[in-house]
């Protein structure tokens, strides 16, 4: 009897331990894929993580969603996302609904929407189109109308807390554009003229989520340290902006940086550097980096 209750026991025991879910290694675990934080020279964001720094590769377009618990970014094969679970941060998974070649991905305030700019009709037309977040998965791209794409290009974009986009077009005039989110619609788009110099080439525009400053990418403007560099300009109390600043050395290089995205606490800017515009296959290499923006920021804006 004694033998038999025991073989019960040890029976019972192991289809318990056999019951409790075994969790692997997380990808990564605490704030900002548990990173240590940069200072104010720039840093490869998450290697061996995020960013594969071997020749040829590419990671492009870091953003993070406004909680810090959605981390989106692109690579060659498309779009990738990793969330923060009780558990730690998700293995990346690419959104297969988003084709490969698309440019400057970028997360709704909720997570809950991703944008893009994607060929419409031939390479280098570009518009801008959403995937939503669905209880199935994401849904399939809808291509966004007017004001949001034209007839021509769309370049590059960033989101303000409200959704309201900062967008670069080669519609005319050519620059960066403000199109504002009203009740979940973008009525009108209205040029960003205290920036724009129509003289060189703004783009890649990087909006903080307050819009008190922003950084874009010029790559015709004098005193460049290389093919494409990060300018930082600053909202004025009376809604204009300061003249672009270079933002250095520590930032930028002889290479091309851009796609700038500011972090939802405003510590931190993210952008791409690259040997090239990713339109050769396993020519140009590209990673994401981040750097502490303190020393760039008067106190008034950080």
């Amino acid at each position: 009897m004694k033998q038999t209750t025991k073989r019960i026991v040890w029976l019972v025991a192991f289809l318990a331990v056999g019951s409790i879910p075994v969790f692997g290694k997380p990808f990564a675990v605490g704030p900002y894929l548990g990173q240590t934080p940069p200072g104010s020279t720039a840093q490869v964001f998450a290697p061996g993580l995020i960013c594969n720094t071997g020749q040829g590769q590419w990671e492009s377009h870091g953003h993070f969603s406004a909680d810090g618990n959605t981390f989106c970014f692109a690579r060659r094969r498309g779009v990738f996302i990793t969330e923060n679970t009780e558990q730690g941060w998700t293995e990346p998974k690419r959104i297969k609904s988003v084709p490969d070649k698309i440019w400057s991905p970028c997360l709704s305030t909720d997570a809950n929407s991703l944008y893009f700019v994607a060929p419409y009709d031939q390479l280098h037309s570009f518009n801008l189109f959403r995937c939503d977040r669905t209880a199935s998965g994401w849904d399939m791209p809808e291509k966004l109308g007017p004001p949001l794409s034209s007839s021509g290009c769309e370049w590059s974009f960033s989101l303000t807390a409200d959704n309201s986009f900062y967008l670069a077009s080669a519609r005319e005039p050519k620059g960066i554009w403000y199109i504002p989110c009203v009740n979940g619609t973008w009525p009108e788009a209205t040029y960003v003229s205290s920036v724009n110099s129509r003289k060189y080439n703004e783009a890649h525009p990087g909006i903080a989520p307050d819009e008190s400053f922003m950084v874009f990418n010029d790559a015709f403007r004098p005193g460049g340290l290389g093919y494409a560099d990060l300018y930082l300009t600053l909202r004025k109390p009376d809604g204009t902006w300061s003249e672009p600043r270079n933002l250095g050395p520590k930032i930028n290089s002889p290479y091309i940086e851009f796609g700038g995205r500011i972090s939802p606490d405003k510590k931190y800017l993210f952008f791409t550097r690259s040997n090239g515009w990713n339109l050769g296959s396993g020519r140009d290499t590209a990673d994401i980096y981040w750097v502490e923006l303190d020393e760039y920021l008067p106190e008034s804006h950080r």
